[in-house]
């Protein structure tokens, strides 16, 4: 059992650190903030192969390392939105049928961070709206513009992964 939870362990760092790195390489980046990238291919892995508590525990690890190397934060309940609430919910990919409909798991994960971001873009970045617009739906076409480019990417490289079994099965 402690061999278990040292390699859950090891798994959690060593794909919280992909994630991260990840994160740095961006195909695109918006102009206040998201970009396109494969940051969240690490944290739906941990979730498929480990389950729902590790893939939520992983996320909110890589929201607070990006936020302390280097998060924009304009008030406390943002930050919370906006590093570990919203990267935390891609862990909801590895709980009861989601986590065997990968595809499934990376929407619902992908559409709750979507929707963390759009109300941390309503409540916090309304400004930014161009006047006359609804803030709802800039805020939803903003995040939208990086997050979904990112969640097809993920998923297509799940689903090339899906032939190697071993990658979302832990050794017994």
């Amino acid at each position: 059992m402690r061999s278990k939870n040292v390699q859950i362990m090891v798994e959690t760092a060593v794909l919280v650190g992909a994630a991260l790195l990840l994160s740095e390489l961006r195909l695109f980046r918006a102009p206040q903030g998201g970009s396109v990238s494969l940051e969240m291919l690490p944290i739906f892995l941990l979730a498929f192969r480990r389950g729902g508590p590790a893939g939520v525990l992983s996320g909110v690890l890589l929201g607070l390392l990006q936020l302390v190397l280097g998060g924009y934060y304009v008030h406390p309940v943002q930050v919370i939105l906006d590093y570990p609430a919203s990267f935390m919910v891609l862990g909801v990919a590895g709980f009861g049928a989601l986590k065997r409909m990968r595809w499934a798991g990376v929407a619902a994960g992908s559409l709750l961070r979507l929707v963390v971001h759009v109300i941390s873009g309503v409540v916090f970045f309304a400004e930014y709206a161009p006047e006359g617009s609804s803030v709802l739906g800039y805020s939803l076409a903003y995040n939208a513009g990086y997050l979904v480019p990112s969640a097809v990417l993920t998923y297509v490289i799940i689903l090339l992964l899906e032939r190697r079994k071993e990658i979302f099965e832990p050794q017994r």
